[in-house]
């Protein structure tokens, strides 16, 4: 199958308890690309990575790999589930970043 990849930026905002302080701060999905079998995302917010999101047997799964995390996740609107099991194993503004991204684009219906 050929790559397909959605140029444009997609913005997304994001909020969340950091500690005892609700923070605010957007995001920009910089690229997306959709290799059939899993999507490549490139987002920018208070720091900038790429990470792969997929389906396998068992649901669905994220790598990032300049984080050296790989993990389930759930269907990608599931916010609260994603961030919850994201924030467990990176800092928590990075982890709600990707779960807000996640929802955004399942919403806009890109992935």
């Amino acid at each position: 199958m050929r790559n397909q990849s959605t140029f444009i930026p997609i913005e997304f905002h994001c909020h969340e308890m950091i500690g005892k302080k609700l923070e605010h701060w957007s995001g920009m999905v910089t690229r997306l690309i959709n290799y059939g079998s899993h999507y490549e995302i490139s987002i920018d917010s208070l720091s900038g990575f790429f990470f792969l999101v997929g389906h396998y047997i068992n649901g669905g799964f994220i790598s990032i790999p300049a984080f050296n995390i790989g993990s389930d996740l759930a269907d990608y609107s599931d916010y609260f589930w994603n961030n919850e099991r994201l924030s467990s194993i990176m800092n928590p503004v990075d982890a709600a970043t990707v779960a807000e991204a996640l929802r955004c684009l399942k919403a806009q219906k890109y992935i």
